[in-house]
């Protein structure tokens, strides 16, 4: 059995991997890309990466227009 990429999924989470495998009850995943052996999680390494990097700038993007909200709620009480 393949060990296959999760990336910011958790593993026990995810019902696909990235590379479009479905899991069975004997598939193995995991964060580590040096434990992933899955040719096809391999070949889109560079794919998944720049992925989960954009996917890690929204959030902080988020995150921050969430603390500017927050810091003028602040401000705006009495």
């Amino acid at each position: 059995m393949k060990t296959h990429f999760t990336g910011a999924l958790g593993e026990d989470e995810a019902e696909q991997a990235m590379c479009g495998t479905w899991f069975g009850e004997a598939s193995n995943t995991t964060g580590d890309w040096l434990r992933v052996d899955c040719r096809k999680c391999l070949a889109r390494k560079p794919k998944f990466i720049k992925q989960i990097a954009e996917e890690e700038r929204a959030i902080v993007d988020q995150m921050g227009d969430m603390a500017a909200f927050m810091k003028q709620q602040e401000g705006a009480t009495p």
